[in-house]
């Protein structure tokens, strides 16, 4: 089996990383680390701007921090990484989908504040919206 692991820049986006790799290595599923960039962006930000490569850099440190927590849990752990562009929920329930996943791991928080307000809870619009069963880590 397949899991979706999504991760973020927030202390859950490690918690979830984490998770993750301790269900995969236990149960020998093999993973992906997701990273959505955020569709809602200024005009600066679209890609083939310099502030959507600001981000897209930002998108591969996470992708490599993760990936880093994966080895710590195990070095056999079969880990892929993914970058996608869009609305976060819409994206990982597409991704999950369109990949035959059969799990997806979440943070339950990541945005906070007023952005989280405006954009609702994307751990939320996933459980709703997912084809599959999804882990959310705390």
């Amino acid at each position: 089996m397949k899991i979706l692991v999504c991760i973020d820049d927030s202390e859950y986006g490690e918690k979830t990383a984490k998770a993750g790799a301790i269900t995969a290595k236990n149960f020998g599923f093999e993973m992906t680390l997701l990273h959505v960039i955020e569709d809602i962006v200024k005009y600066e930000e679209m890609p083939n701007s310099p502030g959507y490569n600001l981000r897209k850099d930002k998108a591969e440190a996470i992708l490599s921090r993760s990936k880093k927590v994966v080895e710590e849990v195990g070095k056999d752990i079969k880990c892929n990484e993914l970058k996608a562009h869009g609305t976060v929920a819409s994206e990982i329930v597409r991704i999950a989908e369109v990949g035959h996943y059969g799990g997806i791991f979440i943070g339950t928080k990541g945005t906070r504040g007023i952005k989280r307000m405006l954009l609702g809870n994307v751990a939320d619009d996933v459980i709703r919206h997912a084809h599959c069963p999804v882990t959310v880590i705390r």
